[in-house]
């Protein structure tokens, strides 16, 4: 991604891009759940990707969606 969509502090505040917004819901759900997946796991470790798949499966479909449509968003 040309973005960061989302972050989550050591805190567990959870932050969106106000961009994503524009984003089909698919996305903003893909978006909402890695961050949420944060709290449990802070990282991007195996043990995230498969908290991850576990909640959302179609995760990897939704995020390529994003990035393919990062540009026109973050442009317009």
């Amino acid at each position: 991604m040309r973005t960061q969509w989302g972050s989550c502090s050591p805190k567990g505040d959870v932050l969106l891009n106000p961009y994503l917004v524009k984003a089909p819901k698919a996305c903003i759900e893909y978006v909402v759940a890695h961050e949420l997946c944060h709290l449990r796991e802070h990282n991007h470790s195996e043990r995230f990707y498969r908290l991850l798949s576990r909640v959302l499966p179609d995760w990897e479909a939704r995020k390529a969606e994003l990035d393919n449509l990062a540009e026109l968003l973050l442009n317009r």
